[in-house]
């Protein structure tokens, strides 16, 4: 390991990202469907509030690796992620975890 402490890193990974902002190609609109391309997190911790300097609602991911990200969005942007969401939940299997256990071992 390298004498660097997290604090460092993380002010690395900042200036790396701001770099990487103003490169061309920039990244696609569209996630890739490549999921080793992606920053990927287990346990998604969310934290949604309105905006502190401006119209809007700022929703907050955490990724253990990169910290909290986060978006501010207009009323009509959330809106339509709520649309997206719904449509997304149609797609995803009805029983893609199995039902919790009640407790009951009488069956």
């Amino acid at each position: 390991m390298s004498d660097i402490t997290a604090t460092e890193l993380d002010a690395q990974i900042r200036a790396l990202v701001a770099q990487r902002a103003a490169l061309l190609p920039s990244h696609p609109v569209e996630p890739p469907t490549d999921p080793a391309q992606l920053y990927r997190a287990d346990n998604m911790l969310f934290h949604i509030r309105p905006a502190p300097d401006r119209p809007g609602l700022e929703m907050a991911l955490f990724h253990p690796g990169l910290g909290w990200v986060s978006v501010v969005m207009s009323r009509a942007q959330i809106e339509d992620f709520q649309t997206e969401i719904g449509f997304a939940l149609e797609r995803l299997p009805k029983r893609l975890n199995p039902p919790p256990s009640t407790g009951d071992q009488t069956a």
